[in-house]
């Protein structure tokens, strides 16, 4: 009797973690991609790019001892504005198949743009969606998928040469029923995001933009992104970040991330990034290093998107 309820204790403990890690780092694997498309952490961004945008991320781990059973990411992002450029709309998916558990999300956003003197631009967004999550039951040891609602707000300033925003996509935190009679807080990542930058002439067609990204949340020390992206006659984008303090469920990751991004058309932009760190499994074994492509599609350019 004493070492039933002894395992019984022990399972139940193991599957809340894990319940934990899944909520935990779905959505850190989207706001891990705002270099290529800042949706990801700020709604109040959507429709600034002043045109319809598609984004389509695929996140794999190319080389690995694990074999062909190695799971993908796909995230996709869309965004454009409305009403002469006062109003942005956003719509963003995730399907996230490389970490422990198979994790879904979908994500709208929409956001309310303010001219300002000298054509800068103040806007305000808010974004909702859901989170379909695995959650596992320790009565009959099986698999339920949930679905999660998610709330996140922000705001986004951008003038010619300089550009900031704070924003907290995730505002959720609700106790999860497991329908056993057993309750756990899900642990959603709900960092306050800080993300400042410029650009500016580094000579004849160079274009420098530096920027940091501050993330805080509580239990965990201060995040910092260190940015630097150079772009070449508006062809050739090549950038670097070094991520300090990156939070994970037991952990805090250092890692740097290389990308890359060729303009082939002024509607058709393909890139590619590397990131030394895996976050969706930071305690793996084999291969830590992740590998994206990107794929930016707008039909109509109105202007050179350096973001």
């Amino acid at each position: 009797m004493i070492r039933r309820l002894f395992w019984k204790t022990a399972l139940l403990s193991v599957f809340l973690v894990l319940g934990r890690e899944t909520a935990w780092a779905q959505r850190e694997v989207l706001y891990s991609q705002y270099l290529t498309n800042p949706l990801t952490i700020n709604p109040a961004f959507a429709g600034a790019r002043e045109s319809l945008t598609m984004t389509a991320i695929f996140r794999r781990k190319w080389f690995s001892l694990r074999g062909p059973g190695i799971g993908i990411t796909q995230a996709f992002g869309a965004d454009g504005p409305l009403a002469g450029g006062k109003v942005g709309l956003g719509l963003q998916a995730l399907n996230d198949r490389m970490g422990l558990y198979s994790a879904t999300g979908f994500y709208g956003s929409v956001a309310y743009r303010i001219t300002l003197p000298s054509m800068a631009r103040l806007s305000f967004g808010g974004s909702g969606g859901i989170n379909v999550l695995p959650i596992y039951d320790p009565t009959n040891v099986t698999s339920i998928n949930k679905a999660l609602p998610s709330f996140g707000a922000g705001v986004y300033y951008e003038a010619e040469q300089f550009w900031a925003g704070v924003s907290m996509p995730e505002l959720v935190n609700r106790p999860l029923n497991l329908g056993t009679g057993q309750s756990m807080a899900l642990r959603y990542q709900r960092p306050l995001f800080i993300n400042f930058g410029g650009k500016l002439k580094a000579g004849e067609g160079i274009d420098f933009m530096p920027s940091i990204l501050l993330t805080q949340q509580s239990g965990f020390p201060l995040g910092i992104d260190l940015n630097a992206k150079v772009w070449l006659e508006q062809k050739l984008g090549i950038g670097l970040s070094y991520r300090a303090n990156n939070s994970t469920l037991l952990s805090n990751l250092n890692y740097f991330v290389i990308l890359a991004e060729y303009e082939l058309s002024p509607s058709i932009r393909v890139g590619y990034t590397y990131n030394s760190q895996q976050v969706e499994n930071p305690f793996s074994y084999f291969q830590k290093s992740v590998h994206e492509l990107v794929f930016r599609y707008t039909p109509s350019p109105i202007r050179f998107q350096y973001k």
